[in-house]
């Protein structure tokens, strides 16, 4: 939820006179919602998108004669179409603003340049009219707010992409924040899904896609939970669970609602105070300690993932507020530093539920990776169905392994200065084939996990995601040890009894086979192949490359000798050469 306010700080400062009534509206004339035409202009944004890295990223990528203009102009070509997305989301609405939200977030991998471009998408959401609003309301409630509410305020402090928030006071005095669904959101909704799903059809084939993810699976997962998020009695819900979930955790809050006056499209909740959190300077003055901050908020995270298998899956920073506790809300400025603090998650709308299984994995992946243990990180990426079947899982191991040796128990700042060409110089030749694919179960989950990492870093540079993996780890190791130690120690018995029983008869096998000469190499065909084609593409460019200079020379010896117009057919020559030789192979 993005709270739009002039200033940094919710108030909470009651009001202290009743509103006044609200008068019958008038019938409302229906909203000018063209889905057609919202279809296609959405579709041909996207489109356009996908033509300009087809053609200029990926074709001209592929030419050294033009490789240096793709490098070199990438950061303003995305800069110009990552402003046009954000005013296509602010006129647009719907699907475009989770979207841009979620980019925006992403400070640990998009460039600054970018992520500034679409931050506005926090704050810019358009009102819808006020009432629109109140209809919405007297529908769902069957009561006017002023029947409702000892006091309404008829201006939304935020609006988000699906719905819009009001204050107000309950008739027992509580304060609430009254959630209302936009009008024909869900309509709106369903083109922008049909949109999205017309341009993952036409790119799902592309082989690259193709062989990594089943883009329409992953489409309907993203459908699936935010047409959820139009329910607005399951968001309740989810906020009890998490009330339970964190009701002994301190410095973790999430409001409470109040289901008995919430329908599917109305959702009245417990008022907060706070300060965004990526609202820096309000922070600082408030006295918030943002190193301290980022790990609480890492925290929050790994229990949710790790313990709970139930976590918010859209921590955008219009959802996370920060309360000082022990001082009246416009009065932070001047607190001392360190001063105590609430982290406070709203919208609770979009949640993500792991599996048992999915969460053991999680668990051997997340100590796997406190203990610098690459063969134990691929064990629990193969288990939750990332690599492919059949896959020959050494090159991971080994690119993995390489790229923990420059980047292991770093912090953000340190990993900047990491050379990252050094980096792909060595494992190039391992990853270039990776047989990776993304699961349908793993797309929100990978979506929170990025936001959180995206929150992390802006908030402290200097934040070692390895160092605060490793006090989780160890709690879980002992908690594994403690909770199930007699059932390990039995499958190692099992085991070990297994590999004694079998054994000598194996090795019996195999030194008969060899004795015979029956032993058989595997050998990778496929990878043995491409390795062959891109030396012979190596060889045929070296002969070319000769061919060329050789041509070039002679034409400048012709030159000399007065034939110039057998130096010019020489020169032609030399540079067709020097078109096919740079011009792309198939087959990388």
């Amino acid at each position: 939820m993005v709270y739009n306010t002039s200033v940094q700080t919710i108030t909470n400062s009651p009001t202290t006179e009743a509103t006044p009534p609200t008068p019958q509206p008038d019938p409302l004339p229906p909203l000018n919602i063209h889905p057609r035409w919202r279809f296609a202009r959405i579709s041909w944004f996207f489109l356009r998108v996908v033509l300009h890295v087809f053609i200029v990223d990926i074709q001209l990528g592929r030419f050294r004669l033009t490789r240096w203009y793709v490098r070199r102009t990438a950061l303003q070509r995305w800069r110009i179409i990552a402003r046009r997305f954000r005013d296509l989301a602010v006129q647009m609405g719907g699907v475009q603003i989770k979207l841009g939200q979620f980019l925006s977030a992403r400070a640990d991998i998009l460039p600054a340049a970018i992520t500034d471009e679409l931050a506005g998408l926090q704050d810019e959401v358009p009102a819808a009219p006020l009432p629109y609003i109140l209809a919405r309301i007297m529908e769902e409630l069957h009561a006017p707010p002023e029947q409702l509410f000892a006091c309404f305020d008829p201006t939304p402090v935020a609006a988000a992409s699906l719905g819009q928030v009001y204050f107000g006071t309950l008739h027992d005095g509580r304060e609430v924040a009254i959630k209302v669904q936009r009008p024909r959101i869900d309509e709106l909704v369903k083109v922008d899904l049909s949109a999205v799903r017309w341009v993952v059809r036409l790119i799902k084939n592309y082989p690259l896609i193709r062989r990594r993810a089943h883009l329409e699976e992953l489409f309907d997962e993203f459908a699936r939970v935010l047409l959820l998020e139009l329910d607005y009695e399951q968001e309740a819900r989810n906020g009890e669970t998490f009330r339970a979930n964190f009701a002994d955790v301190p410095g973790i809050a999430f409001p409470m609602p109040y289901p008995a006056l919430s329908t599917r499209r109305v959702l009245v909740m417990e008022r907060i105070t706070g300060i965004k959190i990526n609202h820096f300077a309000a922070l600082e003055a408030a006295g918030v300690d943002r190193a301290e901050l980022a790990e609480r908020f890492n925290g929050a995270y790994l229990k949710q993932i790790f313990l709970d298998g139930f976590f918010h899956a859209d921590p955008h920073p219009g959802n996370l507020f920060v309360r000082v506790e022990g001082l009246p809300p416009a009065q932070t400025n001047g607190a001392k530093p360190g001063a105590p603090y609430t982290l406070i998650f709203v919208d609770t709308g979009m949640v993500g539920r792991l599996p048992s299984n999915l969460m053991a994995n999680l668990r051997e992946g997340i100590i796997g990776l406190a203990a610098n243990n690459a063969e134990q990180m691929v064990d629990a990426i193969d288990h939750m169905g990332m690599i492919l079947p059949g896959a020959d899982r050494r090159p991971i191991v080994r690119a993995l392994q390489i790229v923990m040796r420059y980047t292991y128990n770093r912090t953000v700042t340190e990993l900047t200065a990491v050379d990252t060409q050094a980096i792909f110089d060595e494992v190039e030749h391992l990853i270039r084939d990776m047989p990776f694919q993304i699961p349908q179960d793993l797309i929100y989950l990978g979506r929170a996990v990025s936001l959180v990492g995206g929150m992390c870093t802006a908030l402290d540079p200097n934040f070692n995601l390895f160092a605060a993996a490793q006090p989780f780890a160890q709690r879980m190791i002992v908690q594994q040890q403690g909770n199930d130690w007699g059932e390990r120690l039995r499958r190692e018995v099992t085991t070990l009894g297994q590999i004694a029983a079998t054994l000598p008869r194996q090795m019996d096998e195999y030194y008969k086979a060899a004795n015979r000469g029956d032993l058989e190499v595997r050998v990778d065909l496929g990878r043995l192949e491409r390795s062959m084609r891109r030396v012979e593409r190596a060889t045929s460019r070296l002969a070319g490359g000769v061919v060329a200079g050789s041509l070039f020379i002679g034409g400048v010896l012709l030159q000399i000798n007065s034939f110039a117009a057998e130096a010019r057919w020489a020169w032609v020559a030399a540079a067709l050469m020097a078109l096919w030789m740079l011009w792309p192979r198939g087959d990388r």
